[in-house]
């Protein structure tokens, strides 16, 4: 397990679950929330699968 490596995928995971107004409003002027929000979402998916490949999991 690269421990370097799983810090930096929980780090990120926690900017990516964390409110950053700036960027969602940013969103909104753009109008594409729905967008931003599901590629949050598919970005949280893929770090949290690649968490449990090294985790052995």
């Amino acid at each position: 397990m690269n421990r370097a490596e799983l810090d930096a995928i929980e780090l990120m995971l926690r900017d990516l679950n964390t409110r950053h107004e700036e960027i969602r409003h940013r969103a909104a002027f753009r109008g594409c929330t729905s967008e931003l929000l599901a590629l949050q979402q598919e970005l949280v998916h893929y770090l949290m699968s690649k968490r449990e490949g090294l985790c052995g999991r």
